[in-house]
């Protein structure tokens, strides 16, 4: 985390008592995912927006200060898209509430074919 030093023009982390010419944006944001089974929101973070979005932090944010337009249709273009997540799902506890917090820890596109050799396999497994 650093701040911008108004004086002097550069960034610095408070923490390691360190300046930067520019700061490395990152992304951690929330995706609602759905199946035919219901739908739920996940965490994410950069590699997983990379992904998502196909382009780094530091690029979207070049973009939405050079060209607006550009930036909502990439931001569109990332929406209603097919992937397979593989999740991590975590117990926090906030105000003597417990709530259940799911971050993605990977995505891969679907692959249509492998997925239905899975599923026969799986119905097949309970007839026997």
């Amino acid at each position: 985390k650093i701040t911008e030093d108004q004086s002097s023009g550069q960034w610095r982390c408070e923490k390691c008592q360190r300046s930067y010419p520019a700061p490395e944006y990152r992304y951690i944001f929330s995706v609602n995912v759905s199946d035919e089974t219901g739908q739920t929101w996940l965490q994410c973070f950069s590699e997983i927006g990379e992904q998502i979005l196909g382009c780094t932090a530091n690029a979207l944010i070049e973009l939405q200060n050079s060209n607006e337009a550009e930036f909502k249709k990439k931001i569109a273009e990332a929406t209603f898209k097919e992937y397979k997540f593989r999740c991590r799902a975590k117990t926090e506890v906030f105000n003597d509430t417990s709530r259940v917090r799911l971050s993605a820890m990977s995505l891969y596109p679907i692959n249509f074919a492998a997925e239905t050799v899975r599923l026969n396999r799986l119905v097949e497994s309970y007839g026997q």
